[in-house]
């Protein structure tokens, strides 16, 4: 990530406001957004009716601005994206009467067949993350780190409030990290993993910045609890198994030396060799059992 990423996304936001007033909610939005409002192939031109439309418009804008910068082909393009969601996750629901987030604005981009048509591999980006419950909390993490990027001078090496800026991220990181959503493959741990990787690329690039050195070190990502009590519980059943097995093989030998001993009888062995024979056996026999115990 970098201080244009954090520019890009900040100076769009500021163009969309919702102000609530006493006859309703009022919205101002940069007309620059008309250009990818719907229905603007049947009209010549965007338009834009609902707060929606405005927003999805803009995030639309972000995506390809970014991919402009980076290729649709690049990773960056990946994380960018990631982040553009963040950003119309938090701004939709900033609007009191949308409650259903960023999955309603998912079925609102999929009804409409000019988007869908021009802008589908942005859009289907957003199904991804459709299910994570702390976007909110993600937004914010994503704050602190931009707050961190915008005041590095890079020149200089100095930032004034950057300890402190990390000291929220990491708050703000572990909470996200402690979470039973977390689990491997997850799009909540691909974003976790996004924000940790660009919190430890800024803080390596600071290691020589004066007011930089109080910067805590973020914990590794964790696997949640429920996947290391499964695996617990399955290494705990392999050792049973593993001791049970040879006891019961133990048992299965008894009746088998038991009946080769009475075909030995059969056939007219002699009974004395064949008592020492068959003491000797179920004496190595409990010998077996006794270790496995």
């Amino acid at each position: 990530m970098s201080k244009k990423v954090c520019k890009a996304i900040k100076d769009i936001d500021k163009l969309i406001v919702l102000k609530q007033g006493v006859s309703g909610i009022s919205i101002e939005a940069d007309q620059s957004f008309e250009a990818y409002c719907p229905n603007y192939k049947k009209l010549g031109k965007g338009v834009c009716n609902y707060y929606s439309d405005i927003v999805i418009s803009a995030f639309i804008t972000l995506l390809k601005g970014f991919v402009n910068d980076n290729g649709e082909g690049n990773i960056e393009s990946d994380k960018f994206t990631q982040y553009a969601i963040l950003w119309l996750s938090y701004k939709i629901n900033q609007h009191p009467n949308i409650n259903d987030g960023i999955n309603y604005i998912y079925d609102e981009i999929r009804s409409d067949e000019g988007w869908i048509s021009d802008y589908n591999n942005y859009i289907e980006q957003i199904k991804k993350f459709m299910d994570i419950k702390d976007m909110s909390e993600f937004y914010d993490a994503f704050e602190i780190l931009c707050k961190m990027h915008t005041e590095f001078d890079e020149e200089a090496k100095k930032c004034e409030n950057c300890s402190n800026y990390a000291e929220d991220f990491v708050k703000k990181f572990e909470k996200l990290n402690e979470n039973s959503n977390n689990t491997d493959g997850s799009s909540y741990r691909q974003l976790l993993c996004t924000l940790s990787t660009d919190y430890n690329n800024l803080k390596n690039d600071d290691e020589n910045c004066s007011g930089c050195s109080d910067i805590p070190q973020l914990s590794e990502i964790k696997t949640p609890p429920s996947s290391l009590q499964d695996f617990e519980v399955t290494s705990s059943s392999s050792s049973i198994a593993s001791k049970l097995i040879p006891v019961l093989s133990v048992f299965v030998a008894i009746p088998i030396f038991v009946g080769i001993a009475y075909k030995y009888s059969l056939f007219g062995f002699d009974k004395r060799r064949h008592r020492q024979y068959l003491r000797e056996k179920v004496k190595n026999i409990k010998k077996k059992m006794a270790s496995y115990v």
